[in-house]
C-alpha cells in the first residue's frame, strides 16, 4: 500500500458490511466531482439514489458520479436516480449510463480502457416527488 501523505487519510466508509457474506453496495462519492448525496437499498439489489446539486446552482442536477463497491459477478443491480430536473433526456434517445471499470483499465483484455457505456432497461421519466417552488423531479432507472 502506498504511503499516505500528511493531507490525505482514508475515508471510512459510510456503511460497514455486517457479515461477510452482506452484498449490499458500498457507494463512495468523497472525491472530487462527486456527487452522490444519499443511497437508499429499497430491494435485494435494487437502489434509489439522490443527487447533490450542481456546483454553483441552487437546484439543478442532471449528471452523476459516484463509485460502488462490494459489487458481486453475474448479479443484476438496478439504480434509480430520483432527484433528476430535466423534462427531457438522451437516456430515452438511447444513450446509456457511462461507467469505468478500474480492472478493465488494467487489463490486457480490455485494451487499458476503462470507461464504456453499458445498462439495460434504461428509462427517463417524471415521477411523483414534488420540488420546491413547483413541478416534479424525474427519474433515470436503469439496470447493469
Amino acid at each position: 500500500m502506498p504511503k499516505l501523505n500528511r493531507y490525505y487519510t482514508k475515508l471510512k466508509t459510510f456503511y460497514q458490511k455486517e457479515t461477510e457474506d452482506d452484498s449490499t453496495l458500498i457507494f463512495e462519492s468523497r472525491f472530487e466531482s462527486g456527487n452522490l448525496r444519499r443511497a437508499v437499498k429499497i430491494g435485494e439489489n435494487e437502489y434509489n439514489l439522490i443527487l447533490k446539486y450542481d456546483h454553483n446552482t441552487t437546484a439543478y442536477t442532471q449528471w452523476f458520479y459516484f463509485r460502488a463497491t462490494n459489487v458481486k459477478k453475474f448479479t443484476t443491480y438496478k439504480f434509480n436516480i430520483v432527484n433528476l430536473v430535466k423534462p427531457e433526456s438522451s437516456y430515452n434517445q438511447g444513450m446509456k449510463p457511462l461507467f469505468y471499470s478500474k480492472k478493465e483499465a488494467e487489463s490486457g483484455e480490455g485494451q487499458g480502457i476503462g470507461w464504456y457505456r453499458d445498462g439495460t432497461n434504461i428509462c427517463y421519466f417524471q415521477n411523483s416527488l414534488k420540488k420546491k417552488g413547483g413541478g416534479f423531479y424525474y427519474t433515470l432507472t436503469f439496470q447493469v
